[in-house]
């Protein structure tokens, strides 16, 4: 009697579950692989959370990584414009001749040596 009864519940209780899967719509969408890529690229670039981690650490730890990025933008910036100037001198000079030198090429050499210190001290 206890495993005709006990039959009878599990039976019960799969016909509900079938029951209920019908009733619910299907609404998924199929996944954009593009999305996904996304997603996951986003992932990687934030800072993990460990909540174990001390949060003045965590605090420490993204302040570092912006400042970080900050250098590296300041670096890519001074990095172009000195191939700017330096491609501006080389200009000039071309178009000066042999025996003149520019006041131009003077002050593009000041700030070259200036975007040097700058490049220099940044990758460091």
């Amino acid at each position: 009697m206890k495993n005709t009864l006990l039959v009878s519940i599990v039976i019960l209780l799969f016909a509900v579950a079938h029951s209920m899967a019908k009733q619910t719509p299907s609404t998924a969408k199929p996944a954009d692989p593009c999305k996904e890529q996304a997603a996951a690229d986003k992932k990687t670039e934030a800072i993990q959370h460990d909540p174990l981690l001390d949060p003045a650490e965590e605090l420490r730890l993204r302040a570092q990584k912006k400042m970080e990025e900050k250098n590296f933008k300041e670096l890519q910036d001074a990095a172009s414009e000195l191939a700017v100037v330096s491609a501006r001198m080389s200009k000039e000079i071309d178009a000066s001749g042999q025996y003149v030198l520019s006041l131009r090429v003077m002050d593009d050499l000041t700030q070259i040596e200036k975007l040097t210190k700058k490049v220099r001290s940044r990758a460091k």
